[in-house]
């Protein structure tokens, strides 16, 4: 066990998860007055650390099964549990056992969707995702509590955030295909349409704050995978499946796979 203490990818991830243990002490005011901005914050840093252990983990080839199993269950921590309490503190507390309720299933679903991901893992790398990820859902969480403690507002809409807690959760365990950065190819018109997509996303960090620019692509990208299911099959009378891209060896995160795989969509998608 000692050699896992040691391993330096799991440093990394146990950087994650006590960046989503201390996001539940801001969150919950433990240790004083909630901080909500900050634990939102935390949720970002647990992300950046999620990412960075996979490439940690391929550049010193140091990869383990351990690791593995770890990264998966810090991710219930960091993008299922701390976002569920944020929620509620943040927002739905106000209605009682209905907003606990509507917490414990965005955690819930969240759950549910790493089950059913880590179920299916086999060495392949899917350009689409089944449903939106956890990361993603969880990330898009703290950056909406971040901005809306940076526009200094202190009242909250208890049945805005329950929808928005019930809508995230349905779409982490729904079959909607969500794109990855490998349905993407290089070509003037994405190179045009990512330069379009920055420019908005600058204009609102310099008018409003960085965290509005964060949510601002967040709800972007949750908009993007119901949006594009209905034009193309309903529009445009299109198939839309999931499309994969193989590599020679299963794993998972990068460290058991193809050295140049990139992460799975857990930490693809943050």
């Amino acid at each position: 066990m000692l050699r896992q203490f040691l391993n330096p990818p799991n440093w990394f991830t146990a950087a994650s998860l006590f960046c989503a243990m201390y996001s539940i002490v801001l969150a919950t005011g433990i240790d004083g007055e909630q901080d909500f901005y900050r634990a939102g914050l935390m949720i970002m840093f647990a992300g950046v650390f999620d990412t960075v252990d996979g490439g940690v983990a391929r550049l010193t080839k140091t990869g383990s099964e351990f690791g593995v199993q770890l990264d998966s269950l810090v991710d219930v921590v960091s993008f299922c549990l701390a976002p569920g309490v944020l929620l509620y503190a943040w927002g739905t507390y106000a209605l009682g056992w209905a907003g606990l309720a509507a917490a414990f299933f965005f955690c819930l679903c969240g759950v549910f969707r790493l089950a059913r991901f880590n179920t299916k893992a086999d060495g392949t790398k899917e350009c689409f995702s089944e449903g939106l990820t956890c990361t993603m859902g969880g990330g898009t969480v703290a950056v909406a509590v971040m901005a809306h403690a940076a526009s200094g507002r202190s009242e909250v809409e208890p049945l805005l955030v329950f929808g928005f807690a019930i809508f995230t959760a349905l779409l982490m365990v729904s079959r909607v295909p969500f794109r990855g950065f490998k349905s993407f190819r290089i070509s003037r018109g994405t190179i045009l349409n990512f330069a379009v997509v920055l420019a908005g996303v600058l204009v609102v960090a310099v008018r409003f704050n960085l965290s509005t620019a964060f949510l601002t692509i967040g709800l972007i990208y949750i908009a993007s995978g119901p949006i594009e299911l209905i034009v193309r099959r309903l529009v445009m009378r299109q198939p839309w499946g999931h499309q994969v891209v193989r590599f020679g060896v299963p794993g998972r995160r990068g460290r058991m796979a193809h050295p140049d795989a990139d992460d799975d969509d857990e930490d693809l998608l943050l």
